[in-house]
């Protein structure tokens, strides 16, 4: 199953939203993007003027389907639609995926699509939730290098284990060296880097979330 190859997939989850600005953006620099809807992300899509190249759902969130193919499941499972859908979409072959629409609303779906970062990881693929303030990445470890967008103010790193060892900030406001970062009182929220700038995070052992992120009175 190949049918996504090599494709860009913007996934739209359920979650409330009013301010589509950031997705306008990020069409505009990926207009090639293959739109995936996961139950009630459809009703996004709608309002931006998009067609679905796929959508998997329930329909418990919203009884309508739409899309170039559509798979009906079971509204009593274990794996929320979003899940599903980002499975789906990287076993069809996308090697990278773009979050929306995920992070407001109720906490526990918000926590349960960003442990889709870990689980896009071990598929092989590489996803990013994005939302008005905040771009999410994973760190999985080892020595990566960031561009500071300019969209953003501030960088945090929030460890996924309860201690991160050997961590090391470079090019940053607050450089950091060789440290332990626990999940329980973190050190490492709110750096700065120049825009355009590369800034170094390593992480001896753990994983962790790189958050860009500004303030809500600042828009793309």
């Amino acid at each position: 199953m190949g049918a996504f190859q090599g494709r860009h997939a913007l996934i739209f989850a359920a979650a409330p939203e009013t301010e589509y600005g950031y997705i306008r953006a990020f069409l505009a620099r990926h207009p090639d993007a293959l739109i995936a809807c996961a139950d009630g992300g459809l009703r996004h899509a709608r309002v931006l003027g998009l067609h679905p190249d796929f959508m998997i759902s329930d329909c418990d969130s919203m009884p309508e389907t739409e899309g170039t193919e559509v798979i009906r499941l079971q509204p009593e499972k274990d794996d929320t639609d979003t899940q599903s859908c980002l499975r789906e979409v990287f076993r069809r072959g996308c090697a990278e995926a773009t979050l929306v629409c995920a992070t407001g609303g109720r906490i526990d779906h918000m926590l349960a699509n960003l442990s889709l970062l870990e689980e896009a990881a071990a598929m092989g693929g590489c996803l990013t939730v994005l939302d008005r303030q905040n771009c999410i990445v994973l760190h999985e470890g080892g020595c990566q290098k960031f561009i500071m967008p300019s969209e953003y103010t501030y960088f945090s790193l929030v460890p996924l284990d309860a201690v991160l060892t050997g961590v090391s900030i470079e090019n940053a406001k607050y450089p950091l060296r060789d440290a332990s970062v626990t999940r329980a009182g973190m050190i490492t929220i709110s750096n700065e880097a120049a825009p355009g700038a590369e800034f170094t995070v390593t992480i001896g052992s753990g994983r962790a979330l790189v958050i860009f992120s500004r303030d809500e009175n600042r828009s793309l």
